[in-house]
């Protein structure tokens, strides 16, 4: 199998994918016989590497051997053809990492590019509407069974958990999640400014967190909600003037609270469930025992989709968000 990961210099490769690769590899876990690094950049397979040795200074050489540079983008179909090529018509897994306004060019390139599976970050899409067309492109790519939609809070051990909660979930009267982040939006100013928190984080993590309580998402109803914009968003560079993109939100329905936010005071990832009864139960984000990427990676080269949302999953979060991004669209920040 060959697995090729775009956008290979940016932060989430650096952070979390190449150390998961890494990991399982140690672990003997990782069947794969090239890893094709993408980037517009102009490197050979000697410049791949050393960054990949500056990254994981330990990285045994039989590791980093594994690695080929590829430069290309995902719209373009010449880097798929170029793929094809390396992969000589063997399985081939890519990873996507994209902002979602890339997803359709990026599709279009890969057909009849010999792909055979395809992970994709959240969010799929930037709508419901959006979502349908993204989805019914990859269907003419790939079958069903070898789209991997991924949100890396499905792999953490406190979410899995909240599947079996000590109290029946007939006895909560309401559920409150929180995401607090201290850091702000950084270098992600262009990405960012086109999907806001709520899809960044509301529409997926938090979602899927309601979810795994409850089984699956309630019928949407009325929202009272609140947005705003940390002081500095809009001098970040890429960052639209005027912006009206939410940093920070509220939404609030008789038995959900969903409470979001960057470049708040305090880190906070935490889930509150009020019982019937008058008690609380808090629950609070922890480490996991095997990074939540090596799961991801290592279920999606053997086929396993119970760590990745389905698309009725992907469905269900949208009907949920899209009402209040429309009822926003003509009020301002």
């Amino acid at each position: 199998m060959t697995f090729a990961a775009f956008g290979i210099t940016g932060d989430l490769m650096r952070l979390k994918i190449l150390p998961a690769l890494h990991g399982l590899y140690g672990r003997g876990e990782l069947p794969v016989t090239r890893i094709v690094g993408v980037s517009r950049k102009a490197w050979s397979d000697a410049e791949l590497r050393s960054y990949v040795k500056e990254i994981l200074p330990h990285a045994e050489e039989s590791f980093l051997s594994l690695f080929t540079f590829l430069q290309g983008e995902a719209e373009d179909a010449a880097t798929f053809s170029k793929l094809s090529e390396i992969s000589k018509s063997g399985e081939l897994l890519v990873y996507l990492a994209l902002s979602p306004a890339l997803y359709k060019a990026a599709f279009n390139a890969m057909q009849g590019a010999g792909v055979t599976r395809v992970m994709i970050e959240k969010p799929f899409g930037t709508s419901g509407a959006v979502a349908e067309e993204l989805y019914i492109q990859l269907q003419y790519i790939v079958s069903e069974q070898n789209i991997f939609f991924v949100d890396h809070y499905l792999a953490k051990d406190w979410v899995r958990g909240l599947k079996t909660l000590p109290v029946p979930k007939e006895s909560i009267s309401h559920i409150y999640v929180r995401f607090f982040e201290t850091v702000g939006v950084e270098k992600r100013g262009i990405s960012y400014d086109q999907l806001g928190a709520l899809r960044d984080v509301g529409q997926n993590h938090m979602l899927q967190i309601v979810a795994h309580i409850l089984g699956q998402l309630p019928t949407p109803t009325p929202a009272e909600t609140v947005r705003a914009q940390y002081p500095g968003y809009k001098d970040i560079p890429g960052v639209a003037a005027g912006s009206q993109t939410e940093t920070y939100f509220k939404i609030h329905t008789p038995f959900i609270t969903l409470e979001g936010g960057k470049a708040m005071q305090k880190s906070s990832k935490e889930v509150a469930l009020s019982l019937k009864d008058g008690n609380e139960i808090t629950i609070s984000e922890s480490p996991n025992k095997i990074p939540e990427y090596e799961m991801l990676i290592s279920a999606a080269i053997k086929g396993d989709r119970s760590l990745f949302p389905s698309m009725e999953d992907v469905r269900a979060q949208w009907r949920f968000i899209d009402p209040i991004i429309e009822s926003w669209k003509d009020l301002h920040i």
